[in-house]
């Protein structure tokens, strides 16, 4: 087995979920941690519905991998907070459409994966390795400004 994280989207609900295998098939249990509402999770997992998201790889433990699929599994935010117009403009839309619009959480788990190595970097936690560096491979290259934006709006903390 590998040490990766292997985020995935579906592609007609743009949901992603996480796993620490290469696929989503032998962990329906993974479901319940990652997407809390009931009638927005997926009813069944079809391979022909998923694609790779993003590979985070270069861990050199089995805790450091268990502990960064922890971080980066749990649901997250947005990278920055609705403003008031969207938030109105979302109170006036139909029910079917918020939902829709619920269950697109590509760009919530990308800022919580951004989020999570960031927390990892600024603790220097036992997860990010000392010598070489973790890997984080993209299917669409859309997303890797939307890190590096996350990344750039902490403040860096110097380690003493």
């Amino acid at each position: 087995m590998s040490r990766a994280i292997y985020l995935f989207r579906n592609i007609r609900t743009k949901q992603v979920l996480a796993s620490m295998d290469k696929t989503l098939l032998s962990h329906e249990r993974l479901i319940a941690g990652q997407v809390p509402q009931q009638p927005l999770r997926p009813q069944k997992i079809r391979p022909d519905h998923w694609t790779p998201l993003a590979v985070l790889s270069g861990f050199q433990t089995d805790s450091a991998l268990n502990t960064a699929f922890s971080l980066a599994s749990m649901p997250g935010f947005p990278l920055r907070p609705p403003t008031a117009q969207e938030q109105h403009e979302y109170r006036l839309l139909k029910n079917k459409h918020k939902r829709l619009r619920d269950l697109d959480t590509t760009e919530r788990q990308v800022a919580q994966l951004a989020r999570s190595l960031i927390y990892m970097d600024h603790t220097s936690s036992h997860v990010v390795p000392k010598e070489g560096k973790l890997k984080l491979f993209w299917q669409d290259r859309q997303w890797i400004g939307k890190v590096e934006d996350a990344w750039a709006q902490v403040p860096r903390v110097d380690r003493a």
